[in-house]
């Protein structure tokens, strides 16, 4: 009996000690997840205390304590197959039909849970701070004499809220609020969340991916027809491709981003794969990849040398716009950040014809960081 107390005690301290003893202090991304983790909290900030420090300690911990991956995906076995509860995690949910959704339950990725609900709206306070980023940013574009264009792209729950397994209140979004900020500035954006709701009807595939967070490319594609209609009206002159593509439907059984999030013993689930392909050529014939390092860069050269050449400040969601985006472009270089002031000298020395701040809903307080709007 004693041997079975000691052993239990001994395995007790062994799940208390692991994920100290193999606390991830150094990670800047966790793969698992598609995000940056949470960085090392700091008790002055600007030469004052910061009065987020503790919780910025909670963040800190809960994202990099040793085991994480493991433990999380323990916890969703035992309550899905113990315990028969619904299939979540901290990161993500099971819908209706089998459709996953990114949630960040911890809101340490900006809170998707909430946002669905719609309890993550700006304050007034937070409204004015918003706007003045946004009008640093297109003073500082006019000084600079750049034409530019804001894309937001909508959060899957945005365009697929029905299968949802909680109905989504009434009422303005986050984004709604950020979008009257633009409408308000007059600033050239393009948010096609009503624009893919409507279009959804008219396919039998899917304009996101059931088992991932991102669109699929036919989102993708509808999304680069508003964007090839906004970037005309900058170029009047200019003769872009007008190119045509032709869509294939395949499925996969695939974990996709969230399956790895949920990490239950649904380890396959169909998902739909829609590819496309132009009509009478092929990509490569359109653009080439100078560059395809993902997070430490793209850049593409067009096939025709008169186009505009671009910057693209972007996220994840970009990946699947590129191959019908980069052939409007002469070169372009698909920045994996935030533009902030950092960037403007590394600006003036590409000199763009154009610039494209790009972020999916979920990010678009940070879609710019604070930059410098004098000349």
């Amino acid at each position: 009996m004693r041997k079975i107390q000691i052993a239990f005690i001994g395995l007790v301290l062994i799940l208390i000690l692991c994920p100290l003893v193999f606390f991830n202090g150094k990670g800047l991304i966790s793969k698992r997840e598609n995000r940056y983790l949470a960085t090392h909290p700091k008790f002055v900030r600007d030469g004052k205390f910061n009065s987020n420090f503790f919780n910025e300690c909670n963040l800190y911990a809960s994202d990099r304590f040793g085991m994480r991956n493991r433990l999380i995906s323990l916890n969703a076995k035992i309550n899905y197959e113990v315990l028969h509860g619904a299939v979540f995690s901290d990161s993500a949910i099971e819908g209706k039909d089998g459709w996953l959704f990114y949630t960040d339950a911890l809101g340490k990725d900006e809170g998707n849970l909430y946002d669905f609900f719609k309890r993550n709206l700006m304050t007034n306070e937070e409204c004015a701070e918003f706007r003045k980023k946004i009008e640093n940013a297109v003073q500082w574009c006019k000084n600079e004499k750049i034409p530019f264009i804001f894309l937001l792209c909508p959060n899957k729950h945005s365009v697929y809220s029905e299968y949802y397994p909680f109905v989504r209140p009434d009422g303005i979004s986050r984004a709604d609020q950020v979008t009257a900020i633009f409408d308000e500035l007059g600033v050239p954006y393009i948010f096609p969340r009503d624009y893919l709701i409507n279009k959804k009807s008219e396919y039998d595939c899917p304009l996101y991916y059931e088992t991932d967070g991102h669109w699929n490319p036919l989102g993708a594609y509808l999304t680069s027809r508003l964007f090839f209609e906004k970037l005309k009206s900058f170029f009047l002159t200019v003769a872009f491709p007008e190119i045509s593509y032709n869509m294939t439907v395949g499925f996969s059984m695939t974990e996709g981003d969230l399956m790895r999030n949920l990490a239950t013993k649904l380890d396959k689930r169909k998902s739909t794969r829609p590819e496309f392909s132009p009509v009478g050529t092929t990509n490569q014939n359109l653009y080439t990849y100078l560059k395809n390092d993902l997070r430490n860069g793209v850049q593409t050269k067009g096939a025709q040398p008169d186009l505009p050449r671009a910057l693209i400040f972007r996220d994840s969601f970009f990946i699947a716009l590129e191959p019908f985006v980069s052939p409007f472009f002469s070169e372009a270089e698909y920045i994996w950040k935030n533009f902030s002031i950092e960037d403007e000298d590394y600006v003036r020395k590409y000199k763009p014809d154009i610039i494209v701040f790009e972020a999916v809903e979920r990010y678009a307080l940070r879609i710019v960081s604070d930059i410098c709007a004098e000349k």
